[in-house]
């Protein structure tokens, strides 16, 4: 039997604005992967500095193009090479981030879906082809390991661990995570959120008992640069409207979680030089 009989159809999506300078490197990781049951949905938010023209000019150059919407700037494609890799590509205005990953939700038609937004990538180029005959529909989200780049000089292997409780929420990176379309489509993002929606939606798939399953697969590289990698305020703060919505006493205890372990930690690091910072981050999980 054919791997194209066997396995299931995967969604990779990638959200890009005005980032030409990294988006190339983000398809080359989705393109060169040889498992080709693929769909590869780009949604660009109408960017000015030519990422949608080199996005264009990508698909192109690698592609036919079986359809054109010139009203809202879309596209549909099938490879050259690859009978079972295709590609949409949509480019308009959006609210957000989480505006723009609804989008490719839309337009998603495999039965798992990753996200990989622009300046992520797979861990190597037989990731998908690895993940597939584990992608078991029993469990609502599969995810795996992490490689985090701080900076140039330090990379991090990181698998998470589920955490719902009174001082923290935390699940996987989404660039690690292989979702079921249908409960993407059923739940989306809530776009009020700037920076932490996966956490709220990743709590409603946690909280309505989907199965998850863990696995010791290394998935992506996730770049610290990223919107929601910052310890910010909003960050804080969007922590709080999730937590509460499912724990009474949450903003009380994440206050305290906040103040007393991750505020320290973040201005220690940041007063040490990046050696040193790297060093403690090798002996902390």
């Amino acid at each position: 039997m054919k791997m194209s009989e066997k396995f299931p159809l995967v969604s990779i999506i990638t959200i890009v604005y005005n980032d030409k300078n990294h988006i190339k490197e983000t398809m080359d990781s989705v393109v060169g992967q040889d498992y080709e049951r693929l769909e590869y949905i780009i949604i660009d938010g109408n960017s000015k500095d030519g990422t949608k023209e080199c996005i264009q000019s990508y698909i192109s150059t690698l592609c036919d193009i079986t359809h054109k919407d010139e009203g809202r700037f879309y596209m549909e494609a099938t490879h050259r090479t690859k009978a079972n890799f295709a590609f949409k590509f949509l480019s308009e205005r959006d609210s957000g981030i989480y505006d723009a990953m609804n989008k490719g939700i839309d337009l998603a038609t495999g039965e798992w879906c990753n996200f990989m937004n622009c300046g992520d990538r797979f861990y190597d180029l037989s990731v998908l082809r690895n993940i597939a005959p584990l992608l078991d529909e029993q469990y609502g989200v599969i995810d795996g390991g992490v490689e985090i780049v701080y900076d140039e000089n330090y990379k991090k292997i990181k698998y998470y661990n589920i955490v719902f409780g009174p001082f923290k929420i935390e699940f996987c990176h989404h660039q690690a995570s292989f979702i079921q379309t249908h409960l993407l489509k059923k739940y989306l993002y809530d776009k009020e959120f700037k920076i932490r929606g996966e956490i709220d939606f990743f709590s409603k798939v946690f909280i309505n008992n989907y199965k998850w399953k863990k696995i010791q697969t290394i998935i992506a590289t996730y770049n610290t640069l990223g919107i929601s990698s910052k310890i910010t305020f909003t960050q804080f703060m969007e922590d709080i409207l999730v937590g509460i919505k499912y724990m009474k006493y949450y903003f009380f205890t994440h206050t305290l979680y906040y103040l007393f372990y991750i505020l320290p930690r973040v201005c220690i690091r940041n007063i040490l030089p990046k050696k040193i910072a790297n060093f403690i981050r090798q002996r902390l999980k």
